[in-house]
């Protein structure tokens, strides 16, 4: 028996009931090691790890000193905790999705605490997010749960944006009350001409006439259906363009970290599809309100003047009508939600597998993507399927209970008739206005659908718009038209998660047009570092200054009038090169766009090109070189002319010949201008005024090339590795 296996055999034999004293983390799991439920607790100490069971068996206890690292392991619903040790890799615990913040902490913690290093701090954005409310966890991608939202305020709210096209949709409402009036007449005078023509077998005359009567009120009333139509339709693409407008603003304005946490994809939906949802609760269902209202009291009204008798019967299965639509809403709100959420997984898998068809093609993976998408349109087929088998079933049985009333009419009017109490022309001008009746009727259940789909687009929509930004502008943002470049973090510290820094305590003055080189380890803090400069995100502690101005007082937009950005990962829009050499000064003349491109060394290879500054570069600029990219990027950032320059890999990725015209480029365009700038290369670096090297997030060295050189630390180390590197490439060739 090994050591390790002794010590745990021992441990075994000890019982406890609860942690003792000095513990630092204790979390519960709920999985077993057969995969069953459990309630086991992981209790980390400052010396050793424990895993006590349901009945306070102590399961497992390793000590640090025997544990080289660990991880947590996901898989399929949920992952394992794992301790490595000298006897092999020990499954402290296992968990369920629900517990992957927590558990992930805790591979954290025993990491920094195998490794002696500074301990993370637990952050609640790793556990599941529950309505406070209700307690219910809140859809993935949604920050409010959507069976505690106001229905009242989101209607309000939503009615908002009927505001500006009131008068247009008064008069739409009331060509549609003038219609429902109209639409009154053809009953009444059917019963004239059975009654007062047929019947008494009168004049001819008086027939032609109620018949002339008949086709004017169709007539009449199909003018008035196209021009409320007409009104529909405009003040629709109207309502619809406004709320696109507020949502993709409302987008633009947010922040990184929000993006951070979610992907893009799905904003699609939310911008398209939710709008339209809203605007048909708008246009067609507050307008289509009023004029439905008033046909179902007007009917009421004409039916009770008819045969106050029939009409009571008539009315008979109306509250079963309404019982079963009242019944019917909370369920439909569920059903909405989960289908969206389907649709909304079919559209993320979409657009990840079609912006990176690409890797999928590399690697083969055609087939497994297939398999993707089928899972999740089977999902979404079954969403589908419950949601309309719920109308399948309520539709017939309104149709069951609606019918119920007219046979009822039908026995009862026609003994009438037969028995001479009541007018063949009155029985089916009654029959004629039951008809229109039941109409009102099922477009209010129909509505139900309608509303719980706008409502749910709603909320989503406007939660988007609620969100507040990570970075706001300050309440008396300092306008700053142009600056000098002198760039001072102090005491910087910023973890995208709270509990794991990535920058801790860094402190750099930059003079203004200096160069600074960012040097490090993948993962040191790097482009966090230019990230914060840009402020894509606000520190945790400490500050930035720009001149003297603390980056959250300034103005963000001048701020980023400011700031030039080369990334190693270059964006280009779908359209011509001009216009993404120009994407920064959209009124930039032809001539400015050939000078930047000139001085990027991109001018040669874009008029060999057949439309030259006019050639379409495709989505993501798919249709040029990498190099080709990056010289266009460094013109979009020439003709910005920033004060602060970023340059960020801007070299990486390309052949010797384009990097040299890289380089000649960017030679120019860091004249006069502050740079920060991370480069694959270290060579690169040489004409650098400093060297800022980075090492776990903290500042390790500052120096030029050859005074770190010198040094002989973890620049040092880092030169002669690419050195050795390139010994190896050039061996391989």
């Amino acid at each position: 028996m090994s050591v390790l296996e002794k010590q745990l055999a021992d441990s075994l034999e000890r019982k406890t009931s609860s942690p003792g004293e000095g513990w630092l983390l204790l979390e519960e799991a709920d999985v077993d090691a057969d995969g069953g439920p459990s309630r086991s607790r992981l209790i980390v100490y400052p010396d050793h790890v424990e895993v006590i069971g349901e009945d306070g068996n102590l399961l497992k206890q390793l000590f640090l000193s025997d544990i080289t690292d660990a991880r947590a392991v996901s898989a399929v619903g949920g992952g394992s905790l794992i301790a490595d040790t000298g006897g092999g890799p020990v499954v402290l615990v296992r968990y369920t999705s629900a517990l992957n913040g927590k558990i992930g902490f805790a591979a954290k913690l025993l990491q920094a605490l195998v490794k002696g290093e500074e301990l993370p701090v637990y952050s609640s954005l790793h556990e599941p997010k529950h309505c406070a409310t209700c307690g219910n966890r809140l859809p993935e991608g949604m920050m409010k749960c959507p069976a505690c939202t106001d229905k009242g305020k989101v209607i309000t709210r939503l009615m908002h944006y009927a505001k500006p096209y009131k008068w247009k949709m008064t008069l739409a409402a009331l060509l549609l009350m003038a219609a429902t009036l109209m639409e009154l007449v053809p009953p009444y005078l059917t019963k004239v001409i059975v009654d007062d023509v047929i019947q008494p077998k009168s004049i001819g005359g008086a027939l032609l006439w109620l018949v002339a009567g008949l086709a004017a009120t169709r007539v009449l009333l199909s003018v008035m259906q196209t021009l409320r139509g007409y009104i529909g339709v405009w003040v629709g693409g109207n309502v619809m363009a406004d709320i696109r407008k507020d949502v993709y603003r409302s987008l633009m304005n947010l922040s990184l970290s929000f993006f951070d946490r979610r992907q893009t994809s799905q904003f699609i939906g939310r911008v398209n599809s939710d709008s339209e949802s809203m605007r048909q609760f708008l246009t067609d269902g507050v307008i289509h309100l009023s004029g439905q209202v008033l046909m179902l009291a007007s009917i009421i009204f004409m039916m009770f003047n008819l045969d106050w008798r029939l009409a009571l019967l008539a009315l008979l299965p109306t509250p079963l009508v309404v019982f079963a639509s009242m019944t019917i809403w909370p369920s439909l709100r569920i059903i909405w939600d989960r289908h969206w959420r389907a649709v909304r997984k079919i559209n993320l898998l979409v657009g990840d597998a079609l912006q990176g068809i690409r890797v999928v093609k590399a690697f083969g993976q055609e087939p497994a993507e297939k398999d993707r998408y089928e899972t999740a349109n089977r999902e979404l087929a079954n969403e589908t399927y419950r949601m309309e088998r719920v109308w399948a079933g309520v539709f017939p049985l309104f149709a069951l209970i609606t019918t119920s009333g007219s046979l009822l009419v039908w026995y009862f009017g026609g003994k009438q008739v037969m028995g001479d109490g009541l007018s063949l022309g009155t029985l089916m001008a009654f029959i004629a206005y039951l008809g229109m009746f039941f109409g009102p009727l099922q477009w209010f259940s129909q509505s139900i659908n309608w509303t719980s789909r706008a409502l749910a687009a709603a909320d989503r929509v406007f939660e988007i718009m609620d969100t507040t930004p990570d970075v706001p502008n300050a309440a008396e943002a300092v306008k700053i038209p142009r600056v000098e470049g002198r760039v001072e973090l102090k005491g910087v510290t910023y973890g995208y998660e709270k509990h794991h820094p990535v920058l801790k305590d860094v402190t750099l003055l930059t003079e203004p047009g200096e160069m600074i080189g960012l040097v490090g380890h993948s993962g040191a803090g790097k482009s966090t570092l230019i990230n914060m400069i840009c402020r894509f995100y606000d520190p945790d502690q400490g500050t930035i200054t720009v001149d003297g101005i603390d980056l959250k007082r300034i103005e963000q937009e001048d701020l980023r009038r400011q700031i030039g950005v080369v990334l190693q990962e270059t964006f280009l829009f779908d359209g011509t090169i001009a216009e993404n050499i120009a994407y920064s000064k959209p009124d930039a003349t032809p001539m400015e766009i050939m000078k930047a491109a000139k001085i990027a060394n991109a001018h040669d290879f874009i008029v060999r090109m057949p439309d030259g500054y006019d050639t379409k570069v495709g989505e993501r600029g798919h249709r040029l070189s990498g190099g080709e990219k990056q010289r266009i990027a460094i013109a979009r950032a020439i003709i910005h002319d920033p004060r602060i320059l970023i340059l960020d890999e801007a070299t990486a990725s390309v052949d010797t010949e384009t990097e040299r015209q890289i380089q000649e480029a960017i030679s120019r365009l860091v004249q006069g201008r502050t740079t920060f700038a991370i480069a694959h290369r270290l060579s690169t670096l040489r004409n650098a005024n400093r060297l800022v090297v980075l090492d776990k997030g903290k500042v390790a060295e500052i120096g030029t090339h050859e005074q770190l050189l010198d040094k002989q630390g973890i620049y040092f180390k880092l030169v002669e590795a690419q050195k050795e590197m390139s010994k190896i490439k050039g061996v391989e060739s």
